[in-house]
Order: C-alpha cells, then structure tokens, then sequence
C-alpha cells in the first residue's frame, strides 16, 4: 500500500502535458479547430466527443496565427494564469455561468423569462495514459411559452434533466465526469456519464446529444484508417416515476460505430445499436452479457435470442470537396422490406431515416464563415417498438432527432466568428404528422399496435406516409450576436431573438418571439428547437 502511494503521489505531483482528455460535447468549444475537417485531416471527425491530444496534435487552434494568441485565454488573463485553463497544467478547471433575461411573446400572451444557472467544470491528466474529468451545472428557469408546454407534457428540461418546480420556473441540473485510459497506442477505455454523438451534421439520425446525460463504457480503437466505438450505455425510462429516479425504468444500449477514412476525401461509416430492457418482477433480465459481444452487426445475436429488442442499423458517407466542403450523409433502417418500399402503400413497418447535408468552413474563403444547409426525413414509427419500453429514447426524449419520427426538416444556417465575436443566422422548417385517436407513427412513446384498427378488427397497415394524415408545420430562425469571454466553455455576452411560426392543419399560425440578453454558456450544446409531441404519463 505504501508503494502504490508513493506512486500515486507522484503521478499527481509530476505535471503532464498530454492533454489527453476530451473537450466538452460543443460545437461552440471546437469552433477554434476547424481545421480538423480541412482537406489532410485524418480526424474521424464525425465521432464526438473530441480528444484534445487529437485536436491539438492536428490543429493547434486555428490558420490564423494573430487569432490564435487571442483565442487562447479568456478575457480575464489573471485567471487563466490561476486556473491553468490554457497554460498547459495537469490540473485545469474553470467557472459554467448562465445569467439570461428573455421577454417570450406569443399572439395571446407575454411574459419575462430567465435562465440563471451556475456550475464548475475540471480535469485532470495523471499521467499520457490516465485522466478524469467532471463538470456540472444546475439552472433556475422560466422557459418560453413553447418550451414550457414542452417542459410541462414531458417532465424534462431538454437536455438537461428533470424539471422541478411548477409552470412558471424549473429547477433542473446535469452532471458528467469520466475516467480515461489508454492501455495502448490503438486502444482508449472510458467509464463515465455523458453524451454521444455520432455524425457530421446538426443532428444526429444516429445518436445524439438531443437527450440527457447518461452512464456508459465507450471502447474507442484506431488502426490504420479505421476508428471504431464500442458503446455500452444504461438509460432511464422516466414515466410513471414522478421523479422519483428509484422508480426509473432501467433499459440498456450496445452500440457500435465504425468509420474507415476510405480516401483522403472519402468516409464511409456503419453503425448498430441495440436496445433492451431490463424486464420486470416477472421477467427480471438486467443487462444482457451476450450484447457485450464486442464485433459490430450483433443481430445475429439478437436473432439468436428470439428477437426481443429494438435493432437499428445505418451508416454515413461522406464526401470532401475542395479544401473545407463536406457533403454528409446519414441512413437508418429501424424495419425494412423492398417490396413494400417500391409499392409505395406506406406499409407502417417500413421504418426508415434518411440524412443529407453540405458543410462549407472558411466560405468564399471568409476566415470564420461557416454556411450549413441540411435535410433530414423520418418515416413514421421510426425509433419506435412494440414494447415502448425499449424505444430509441432516454429520459423522456429521443436519442436521435429531437421531433421523434414522422416529419421532414430542413435547415440553413450561416455563422461568421471574427475574432472573438461571434454572429449566427439560424433558420428551420419541419412538416409534421398529427396523430388523432390513433398513432399516425409520429409519437415514439406509443406502441406501434395503437394504429387505426379496420372494420375487419385488425390494425391498418398500409397509409402511413411522412407528415401525413394532418400535417402541420414548424418554422425557427433564430439571429444571434455575442462577445466571446471563455473559449474553454465557449461563455460569450450575447444577444439573441428567435421567432417561431406554427402553421397547424386547420386554423391560424401560431407566432411566438422571444428576445434574450445575458452572459451564455455553450458548455452544453443548446437547442431551442423543440416541439411538445406527446405527452409522458
């Protein structure tokens, strides 16, 4: 023992420059190392989170030499110096600060919102091979009149956690730590609660940061050209609990993602997951050891074992042009017969999503200027099973898209940094199916035996086409402009207005807006657009 601690001591004692931990889970922390995605990177940037001993080792910061020495500190040198936040210490942490006011009108009411949350992020690096981290946040909301019904139907801050409280402020927190371990040069073990993404795009078909955190075991192995992810995750089914997380529903997750850099602008992907729940007194099942099996397509497996579970498969292509245009591709296939796609009939079981997007960094060679347009199509019933508890979801929200199933987006966004300010013009569309009585597919929450049953006593199974029966529709464009303080957080003093246009199957638009000024942290990334589709009992 005594020897164990000698050694201990000194792995804290001697400080390591590795870097070998993982930047946070945000689009705006990895903004500064954009060249990871240029033409010569061999990043498989389409898994995240980050390790920063990649990051810098591809990309220390930026092109751009006189940005690069403003973009490494905060504007507060004497804390940097302090923390170690970009000083090349070990041991580095720093302050998560929220403080917003938000006025949120709609054409029947108005009233003052904010958002006050504070939290502490650290990590540590014990040696090349060893590191942990762990951050934290909790906030105090009063939410925009759309995120409120949202909030109220499904228990949930978005993202971030159960909402305590009543229908005027929320009190909602989230955690993440983790412990990282290189055994070898090809090999990473992390053990911690947090979030995946995998994909290039805005969202995720796939697996998303959409939904809350949550504990997993991510294998991560390189070679040669290929990267491939084993991730083992528990999750929650929260309905029925009151918040009461001992009353939680426990299902699991094996996920596996394999990216191979096919060509210096080529990327070819594929991805599986399984889904399962831990049963009930009368079945008691808990995780399953034969999903621990570590090599990708595990259906057979499943199969095997009377084919219990939600299996889902997809893959990405994706396609460099120039120096810094990606052309990005997702598919899933939840269900999938041939003969009844060509028919056209919108067979229910035909359960498939489909991603299309193109990603322009440094446009029209503007330093900074960063143009986005994406497509993303879900057919009904996608993500969803007979048994709901084992849905492509966790903590009341889903894994991937965050409207669940049955609709198609579309997404154009232009974002500019300059320096440290930053300016972003977002915009969206989505069609909607509406379900009556009956599921129309669009709720993932609901059993697919809840469609509309026929004269002959049996459920309909052909009809069920993408924003159908009753389609409705949503439109966010959101305007941005802030001052950067923390690039390690990616905190900025900024400005915001986001208007929201709900065109619903009959009657009047629906127009909200909603203004907003304070100091932002995107530790976390954010999404305002959200839509209440269900209701969790």
């Amino acid at each position: 023992m005594r020897r164990i601690a000698i050694v201990v001591g000194l792995s804290v004692a001697i400080p390591s420059f590795g870097q070998n931990t993982w930047l946070p889970l945000s689009r705006e922390v990895e903004r500064p190392y954009s060249a990871i995605h240029a033409l010569g990177s061999t990043m498989h940037t389409a898994i995240r989170p980050y390790r920063r001993s990649e990051v810098m080792a591809l990309a220390p910061l930026d092109t751009n030499k006189q940005q690069n020495v403003r973009m490494r500190a905060s504007l507060l040198p004497a804390f940097d110096r302090w923390a170690g936040v970009r000083n090349g210490r070990s041991f580095r942490w720093g302050p998560l600060i929220d403080a917003q006011a938000m006025l949120s009108m709609d054409s029947s009411r108005s009233f003052a919102g904010q958002r006050a949350g504070a939290g502490l992020w650290l990590e540590k690096e014990f040696s090349t091979k060893w590191s942990v981290q762990f951050n934290g946040q909790v906030w105090n909301e009063r939410f925009p009149i759309y995120m409120d019904s949202l909030v109220r139907n499904t228990q949930v801050s978005p993202g971030e956690g159960y909402a305590y409280g009543d229908t005027l402020k929320y009190t909602h927190y989230d955690w993440n730590g983790s412990v990282s371990w290189d055994p070898g040069k090809a090999f990473n073990l992390t053990l911690g609660r947090g979030k995946n993404f995998f994909g290039e795009g805005h969202r995720s078909l796939l697996l998303s940061d959409e939904a809350y955190s949550y504990p997993y075991l991510k294998v991560t192995t390189t070679i040669w050209k290929i990267k491939y992810v084993n991730l083992f995750s528990a999750m929650s089914d929260i309905r029925g609990a009151d918040g009461d997380a001992a009353d939680y529903h426990r299902k699991y997750a094996s996920m596996h993602y394999l990216s191979w850099n096919a060509h210096k602008r080529i990327n070819v992907a594929v991805f599986e997951a399984i889904v399962w729940s831990s049963g009930d007194s009368a079945y008691p099942r808990g995780f399953d050891i034969n999903y621990l099996n570590p090599i990708i397509f595990t259906r057979p497996v499943e199969f095997n074992l009377g084919s219990p579970d939600n299996a889902l498969f997809g893959g990405g292509l994706n396609l460099k042009f120039g120096k810094r245009t990606l052309l990005y591709t997702q598919v899933v296939l939840d269900e999938f017969l041939l003969e009844n796609v060509r028919s056209g009939l919108g067979w229910y079981a035909n359960k498939q999503a489909v991603q299309v997007g193109l990603v322009s960094r440094d446009a029209f060679k503007v330093p900074g200027l960063v143009l986005r347009a994406e497509w993303n199509f879900v057919r009904p019933f996608m993500y969803t099973h007979s048994d709901t508890r084992q849905n492509y979801a966790h903590y009341g929200q889903p894994l991937a898209h965050p409207y669940g199933s049955n609709f198609q987006e579309v997404i154009a966004h232009a974002e500019w940094a300059p320096g440290r300010w930053r300016h972003a013009l977002r915009g969206s569309i989505a069609w909607l199916g509406q379900d009556s009585v009956f599921s129309n597919g669009n709720n993932i929450f609901r059993p697919e035996s809840d469609r509309y049953v026929g004269p002959n006593g049996y459920a309909q199974n052909f009809g069920y086409h993408t924003a159908a029966p009753k389609a409705y529709s949503i439109m966010h464009i959101e305007a941005r402009s802030g001052l950067l303080v923390d690039p390690s957080t990616g905190t900025r003093l900024e400005a915001g207005w986001l208007l929201r246009v709900q065109t619903p199957y009959s009657g009047s638009a629906n127009v909200e807006h909603v203004f907003r000024l304070g100091v932002v942290c995107y530790f976390r990334e954010q999404h305002p657009e959200q839509e209440p589709r269900y209701v969790l009992k």
